[in-house]
C-alpha cells in the first residue's frame, strides 16, 4: 500500500487558500464591527469632514477642497443610503478594505506565503490599522495611496504582466494622492530617490522604456492641470495642499508626541487614538526587520522602504499627528522582521526537526499574543478607557433610533456637532429644524441635545416629555420637550 503524503492530503494543498480567505473575513467583520460599535460614535475630526461633504456643490469652487475623492465617496453614500453611522464611516471602510487587498498582494511579491499571511494577520488585529479604517478622516487615504503606490511601483519594477496597466494605475494614484496634503511632498521626494537608484532609474528614463511612460505621464499631467486650476481658483486649496501653515515648529513638544504615539508603554490618548499605536512585540520585530533591511539597503524592495521612511519621518518631526503615513512601512518592516525571526531559528536547526518543530511552536504562539492582545486591547480601550471613549459622538444613532423619518420636530444642537445633523436633514430627515438657541417658547417638539442642556430656559421645565439616554458616563444625550405637557 503506497504510503501517503503530506503533500497529497487535501488542507495541506490548500492550507494559503484557507489562510487567505480566514484572514479576509476575520479582517472585513473586524472592521466593520469596529466602525459600528468600537468606538461606535464619531470623533469632532470625523465631523468635520461631514461638514465638507455638507457643503460639496459641482461648481468649481465647490469642489476645490482637500480630499475631494473622499467627500465625492462620502456624499454618494449619502445619496443612496441616508446619513446614518455605518453610511458615514463606509468610504473608509471600503478604502481600507481596498488598501488591506493592495498591502496583501505587495507583501505576497515580497515574501513567502507563511510570512505574509502571519504578518496581514498581526495587521488586521492591531488597533492602529482597524481604528483608522474605521476612521472618516484623511488617515485612511495616507494609507490607501501609499499601498496602491508600492504596490503598482513593485509590480513595475518586477516587471510583472500588463506592465501599461500598472503604469496608468500609478499615475491615477498619484495624480489623485495630490488632493491630499503633503503628498506632493512624498511624490517627489520619491520621484528623487527613484532617480538616483539605478533600478527604478532604468524603468524610468532608459530608452527602451520612454515610450511606455507617454500615457501615464499625460494622465498624471492632465489631473496635475486640473488640480492646479482649482488651487488658482482657490487659493486656500493651494494653502492646505502644502500644509505649510499646518506645521508646527515646535520640535520639542512634536518630539513629545511622538514619544508618547510610538514608544511610552503606558496609554494616553493623541489625537482620539490610544497610544502607543503597537505594542512592544510588534516594536520589536520592526526594529530587527529595519536593521535587516538596513543591511541589505542595495536591494531596490529596502531602498524603496527606508525612501518612505525617511520621507514621512522628516514629515513627522514637524506633523506628528499624520501617523497614517508611516504605517504602511512600519507593517513591511514587521514583516521583515517576522521573516528574519523564522529564518534565523530555522537556520540554526536546518535538518533537526524537533528544533524546527518547537520554533514553529513558539512562532506562532507569540503571533497568537499579539493577535488576541491587539484585539482585546483596541476592544476595551475605546469602550473603558474614559479619556478615549469621552471623545466619540453617539448621538447619531441614538437620535434615528428614538425617531422617524417623518417626524417634524425642532432640535437644539451646538455648532461643532451640526455637520451631522444638517446632513441628516437634507438627506434623511427633511421636516425637522436645526437651530443654536434655545427659543423663548417650546413651539413644536424640541430635542436639546447634551452639550446644550445649560442653554434650556427654566420656562421649559413644566414640557419636559422624556429623556433620551445611553449606557455611557453623562448619558442624557437629548431632552425632549412638547408644548402640550400639562
Amino acid at each position: 500500500m503506497k504510503k501517503q503524503k503530506v503533500t497529497d492530503i487535501f488542507l495541506y494543498r490548500w492550507r494559503y487558500v484557507f489562510g487567505y480567505t480566514l484572514l479576509a473575513l476575520l479582517y472585513v467583520g473586524a472592521i466593520i464591527i469596529s466602525a459600528l460599535h468600537v468606538p461606535g460614535g464619531l470623533s469632532q475630526a470625523e465631523i468635520d469632514m461631514v461638514n465638507t461633504t455638507n457643503h460639496l456643490n459641482f461648481s468649481v469652487e465647490g469642489i476645490a477642497v482637500t480630499n475631494l475623492p473622499f467627500h465625492l465617496l462620502q456624499l454618494l453614500f449619502f445619496k443612496l443610503f441616508g446619513v446614518s453611522l455605518l453610511t458615514i464611516k463606509a468610504p473608509a471602510v471600503i478604502l481600507s478594505i481596498a488598501s488591506s487587498v493592495a498591502i496583501f498582494f505587495l507583501l505576497k511579491r515580497w515574501f513567502k506565503p507563511s510570512t505574509t499571511i502571519l504578518s496581514l494577520l498581526i495587521m488586521a488585529t492591531t488597533g492602529q490599522f482597524l481604528f483608522i479604517g474605521q476612521s472618516a478622516t484623511v488617515g485612511i487615504l495616507y494609507i490607501f495611496y501609499t499601498a496602491l503606490t508600492l504596490l503598482f511601483a513593485t509590480l513595475i519594477l518586477q516587471k510583472a504582466q500588463n506592465a501599461s496597466i500598472w503604469r496608468i494605475s500609478l499615475a491615477i494614484t498619484t495624480a489623485l494622492s495630490l488632493f491630499t496634503p503633503y503628498f506632493w511632498y512624498i511624490n517627489l521626494g520619491l520621484l528623487i530617490i527613484a532617480l538616483l537608484h539605478p533600478h527604478p532609474r532604468y524603468f524610468l528614463i532608459s530608452r527602451k522604456h520612454r515610450k511606455s511612460w507617454i500615457v501615464p505621464s499625460a494622465i498624471l499631467f492632465a489631473i496635475g492641470c486640473a488640480i492646479g486650476f482649482l488651487c488658482y481658483k482657490s487659493h486656500a486649496l493651494f494653502y492646505n495642499l502644502i500644509g505649510i501653515n499646518s506645521l508646527s515648529f515646535d520640535i520639542v513638544a512634536n518630539l513629545r508626541t511622538l514619544y508618547y504615539t510610538y514608544i511610552r508603554i503606558f496609554p494616553s490618548v493623541v489625537g482620539n487614538q490610544i497610544t502607543p499605536i503597537m505594542d512592544i512585540n510588534a516594536m520589536v520585530l520592526i526594529g530587527l526587520g529595519l536593521f535587516r533591511s538596513f543591511q541589505k539597503i542595495s536591494s531596490a524592495r529596502s531602498f524603496m522602504i527606508w525612501s518612505w521612511l525617511i520621507l514621512a519621518l522628516a514629515l513627522l518631526i514637524f506633523q506628528p499627528s499624520l501617523t497614517p503615513i508611516i504605517i504602511i512601512p512600519l507593517f513591511i518592516l514587521l514583516a521583515v522582521g517576522l521573516e528574519s525571526l523564522m529564518n534565523m531559528w530555522y537556520g540554526l536547526f536546518p535538518r533537526n526537526p524537533y528544533a524546527r518543530g518547537t520554533g514553529l511552536v513558539l512562532i506562532s504562539m507569540l503571533i497568537i499574543v499579539m493577535v488576541v492582545g491587539g484585539s482585546f486591547r483596541y476592544i476595551d480601550g475605546y469602550r473603558y478607557f474614559p479619556e478615549a471613549a469621552s471623545r466619540f459622538n453617539k448621538d447619531l444613532s441614538l437620535l434615528r433610533k428614538n425617531t422617524a423619518p417623518t417626524d417634524s420636530f425642532s432640535l437644539l444642537v451646538s455648532k461643532e456637532e451640526s455637520p451631522i445633523y444638517e446632513a441628516l436633514k437634507k438627506h434623511n430627515y427633511h421636516q425637522i429644524s436645526i437651530i443654536h438657541t434655545a427659543p423663548a417658547n417650546v413651539g413644536q417638539t424640541l430635542y436639546v441635545s447634551h452639550s446644550v442642556k445649560s442653554q434650556i430656559p427654566q420656562t421649559y421645565s413644566g414640557h419636559l416629555s422624556s429623556v433620551i439616554v445611553n449606557d455611557h458616563k453623562d448619558g442624557d444625550r437629548f431632552y425632549v420637550y412638547t408644548s402640550d405637557r400639562k
